[in-house]
């Protein structure tokens, strides 16, 4: 609904739009276009040379900013003044494009001296490639001097430790220093073994008895003597007290064998049994003096086997001294070989990169050449069908946003829908739109036969709704009709409705309640003699003003003589006289009155009456204003009986009420077959 009010704006944004961008294109001035091409190609590896490294993550981009760099701008435009100064000078523009899916940039310059653009072009192409060349010529001089500081640095290292071994070479005799290492370490490993031994030779010293120890000899080898002499504690001995008492042992163990062969036959009185007897006490009492002396034995051999160990733990710990000594002079040898090896290996490198960076510097590695000089320069226009189309779209959404600014602050209601769910009070009925006549105002009354049919049961759609309303109590007769600003229709629908209602053959009284402006009078074309300020101001008596209209049933009480306060007499108790002499003497009383918003005369008026109708006018009154003026009437108490809806458009899609005209003209076909069969 707003569009169809307000298309205007729209066409006239895209109007104005396009009409700015064709007066663009038309005063653009002559451009000329030379176009070239450059390509990433390959390049010469040699095996022994370097090569220039590039960032090629963003090689195509990072090139073509390089392509338009004011830098190279500024060599270019001085390259074509020197080669070229009989050539005008002329702002030329430079656009750099990677082409999709190929390793070619796209240059395109625009300008409006066609031979300077083609010339500038060709020398930005010349520039570039110049550029990239000192780059790489910078970077490789960079790296040289680089390289000979760091050779020098690495030589003058190298002699420092050359030096550094010589002097270790002659401060320790390396020549026999390994020789000494390795027959410590040998020595040291005996001496270790030998430890062992003895160890494990006093533990079971400790452990065992004279018998165990006795059994142990016997069983181990005889010693080959080693490092061990004869008479030596710690060697078992062939004779002595162990022997002996080893012997000892073994003839008791006879004896006793003996005498058990004897026991079988003898009795123990027997002089063989009793001299067996005797040998085999005194075997046990040597027995027992041997074992004494095994004991003292075994104990001198703990006793030589511990200082042994001792003496030996002493000579470990001197020679694991040395070997230490040794094995560190060794370590710290072999590390000043490692850094001096280490040392020449980097001064061999450094000395081969220098040598490739050179050759680096002398071959072209440049990956970048010319495929396409710059052609010659053509006349162009750019973007004329992208600068129309520009215009139009910036038009056509000017326009959309001049309507969204209307759509913000025009709060008119278009729509029957929206208007129902705005205003929550009852909706009595909706008045459509009808033409004035020819050279009329105001809408004229409706008559008996009227032709307005969409009119017509609109306010009888009204009368139904005040008669059929659900009301507490006896049903309104009294009614106010008012809206919150002038020219919404009020008046109009005072008056219909009063007509409307009179055509149901009852007595309706319409009252000009707009002391100030009324005009109902000649809608009906009647006079403005004494009415209804003279009645109130007692000038005149209520019958006496009221005037007949040609309507029968209904009667109009005009607004009367000019009233400067009609707000103190709508206050005043004559009023109230008024409103009970009206409703004894007419079955309704209709009142038209003065907008809510243009003085307090409806405000003062509207409590008094049994209802009040409230007119709303579509897609003109202001919802917000509107609203302002319900909520007035709600503060003063008034029954609000409900809302109409006036001048609304029959086009609608939700407007359906009384479009069907074929039911409204039965009456006058009728009469005319009537009239025909009568002739």
């Amino acid at each position: 609904m707003l569009l169809r009010k307000y298309w205007w704006v729209v066409a006239f944004g895209v109007a104005l739009g396009t009409g700015i961008a064709a007066w663009l294109v038309a005063s653009q001035k002559q451009i000329y276009m030379s176009q070239a091409r450059m390509m990433v190609s390959g390049k010469i590896n040699l095996p022994e040379g370097g090569s220039f490294s590039e960032e090629m993550t963003h090689f195509m981009n990072t090139q073509g900013e390089l392509m338009k760099d004011e830098a190279i701008r500024t060599r270019a435009e001085a390259y074509v003044r020197t080669t070229a100064a009989e050539i005008p000078v002329s702002m030329v523009m430079l656009r750099v494009e990677p082409l999709p899916q190929t390793s070619i940039f796209a240059l395109t310059a625009t300008g409006e001296e066609p031979l300077y653009t083609q010339k500038f072009l060709d020398a930005i192409l010349h520039e570039y490639i110049a550029t990239r060349r000192e780059m790489r010529s910078q970077k490789g001089e960079f790296a040289a001097g680089a390289i000979d500081d760091e050779i020098e640095r690495v030589a003058a290292e190298l002699r420092k430790e050359e030096d550094r071994l010589l002097a270790f070479q002659r401060d320790n005799k390396t020549g026999f220093l390994e020789q000494e290492g390795n027959a410590a370490a040998a020595y040291l490993s005996k001496l270790n073994t030998r430890l062992a031994e003895l160890r494990n030779e006093s533990q079971l010293l400790d452990l065992f008895d004279a018998d165990q120890q006795i059994a142990r000899d016997r069983k181990m080898p005889k010693p080959d003597g080693g490092d061990l002499r004869e008479g030596d504690p710690r060697i078992p001995s062939a004779t002595g007290p162990l022997l002996e008492y080893e012997r000892a042992r073994q003839r008791i163990e006879t004896l006793k064998a003996e005498r058990a062969g004897y026991a079988r036959d003898l009795t123990p009185r027997h002089p063989i049994m009793v001299e067996l007897d005797e040998q085999i006490a005194q075997q046990q009492q040597l027995i027992d003096t041997f074992r004494k002396q095994s004991t003292e034995e075994l104990k001198r051999r703990r006793d030589a086997t511990t200082l042994e160990i001792r003496n030996l733990e002493t000579t470990v710990k001197e020679w694991e001294a040395k070997a230490a000594s040794n094995s560190e002079r060794l370590t710290q040898h072999a590390g000043i070989q490692a850094g001096i090896s280490r040392m020449r290996a980097q001064y061999e490198n450094l000395s081969r990169s220098k040598g490739s960076v050179e050759i680096t510097r002398n071959v072209d590695q440049e990956i970048i050449s010319v495929r396409q000089k710059a052609t010659p320069a053509q006349t162009a226009r750019f973007g004329v069908a992208r600068t129309l189309t520009t215009g139009f779209v910036l038009g056509l959404l000017g326009g959309i946003v001049c309507l969204l600014g209307i759509s913000m602050f025009d709060d008119r209601i278009d729509s029957v829908v929206d208007f129902q769910a705005t205003f929550p009070d009852r909706l009595l009925a909706t008045i459509p739109h009808v033409s004035c006549a020819v050279g009329a105002v105001d809408v004229a009354p409706l008559l008996p036969d009227d032709e307005r049919h969409t009119f017509v049961e609109s306010m009888r759609s009204l009368r139904s709704s005040i008669f059929f309303l659900p009301v507490e109590g006896p049903p309104p007769r009294t009614f106010l009709v008012t809206s919150a600003v002038p020219n919404e229709g009020k008046s109009t629908v005072a008056l219909n409705f009063a007509i409307t209602m009179a055509m149901f053959d009852v007595r309706v009284l319409l009252v000009d309640g707009d002391l100030r402006r009324g005009e109902l009078h000649h809608a009906l074309d009647l006079p403005n003699g004494a009415g209804f300020g003279d009645v109130l101001n007692g000038d005149c008596a209520l019958q006496s003003a009221v005037q007949q209209t040609r309507v029968p049933g209904l009667s109009l009480l005009s607004r009367g003589s000019t009233v400067q306060n009609p707000g103190e007499l709508f206050l005043s108790t004559d009023t109230d006289r008024f409103l009970r002499a009206a409703d004894a003497q007419y079955d309704y009383v209709i009142m038209d009155s003065a907008p809510v918003t243009a003085a307090d005369d409806t405000s003062s008026l509207a409590p008094k009456v049994h209802a009040t109708l409230f007119v709303f006018r579509f897609a003109t009154s202001s919802m917000r204003i509107s609203q302002k003026a319900l909520d007035t009437l709600r503060e003063r108490q008034v029954n609000v009986l409900g809302l109409v809806c006036n001048d609304v458009d029959e086009s609608l899609q939700d407007y359906y009420y009384y479009r069907y005209s074929e039911y409204y003209g039965s009456q006058k076909k009728d009469a005319g077959k009537k009239q025909a069969a009568r002739a």
